[in-house]
């Protein structure tokens, strides 16, 4: 399971690394053969990273535990591994006394880290040391400094055993830093003036053509200056038309009505007499 650093946070390596401000990587590496998810994820919950650590360290497999607590980092700060060249070793292999290596490069919120020290303390009789880091400020300098720091202390907080687990947690970088970082990225670009000094001139329309169709409404022959054949005369003829068919064939049906003269005469004869 183990995997380099620099490999663990390939994906943040872009340059949206700060899109996630509420983010912070986790890491984990020990000595033992841990029972951790070996995924590929980049983003996980807080509580589901302290969850699985939880379950991984419940039958308390190592005899010494290390928590450090780097705060107001980000993953773009581990991507290429000179701010924390120990913590590098120990994720990408190089001892071979290192079992198990298990790296989060984005978790959203903070990892509990009294709540792993306090279940340590609780179910295991062996030693469970806390080390916490102040947050460094925007300056790339101060940055380095802080985080090499924290990784000096890694090497001298389990130089006395040999059977360890190092739990590093992180928290996210405040608003305030992100936005200075993401302003250092990102310098305001000014636009460079291809053109040189140049003049301002005011411009005018040329009403010279409207002049000229003017003029031309008062030439030419009677077709050209009117339209006769409008849309509104074609649909008129194309109403009319099928009206006047109508028309046609109603006419048509009443002249080829056929009645005898014997119709209209007045019934004479001994069958009247009886009607009446």
């Amino acid at each position: 399971m183990a995997k380099t650093l620099v490999g663990a946070l390939a994906l943040v390596a872009l340059p949206s690394a700060l899109a996630f401000r509420d983010t912070s990587p986790f890491f984990l590496f020990s000595t033992a053969d841990l029972n951790l998810p070996n995924t590929d994820a980049t983003v996980a919950k807080s509580s589901q990273t302290t969850a699985q650590v939880l379950d991984a360290l419940k039958d308390c497999p190592t005899q010494s535990y290390v928590v450090i607590e780097q705060r107001g980092v980000s993953s773009a700060d581990y991507v290429d591994g000179l701010s924390a060249p120990v913590l590098s070793q120990y994720m990408g292999g190089k001892q071979q006394a290192v079992k198990t290596t298990f790296a989060v490069p984005d978790v959203l919120g903070q990892v509990d880290g009294d709540a792993i020290v306090s279940h340590l303390k609780s179910k295991c009789r062996y030693k469970a040391a806390k080390s916490v880091i102040a947050a460094p400020g925007p300056e790339k300098t101060d940055r380095m400094h802080s985080l090499q720091t924290a990784d000096d202390s890694i090497d001298e907080l389990i130089a006395q055993s040999e059977d360890y687990t190092v739990i590093y947690i992180t928290t996210p970088v405040d608003e305030r830093v992100a936005k200075a970082q993401l302003g250092d990225e990102h310098p305001p670009y000014e636009m460079e003036n291809a053109f040189g000094v140049y003049e301002q001139f005011e411009l005018k329309r040329d009403l010279s053509s409207h002049v000229q169709r003017a003029n031309a409404t008062h030439a030419g022959g009677l077709f050209e200056r009117y339209q006769y054949f409008t849309p509104g005369i074609f649909m008129a003829f194309t109403a009319i038309i099928p009206l006047f068919l109508i028309l046609l064939v109603g006419i048509r049906a009443l002249t080829s009505l056929e009645v005898s003269y014997f119709a209209f005469s007045k019934e004479m004869g001994p069958n009247a007499q009886k009607k009446q």
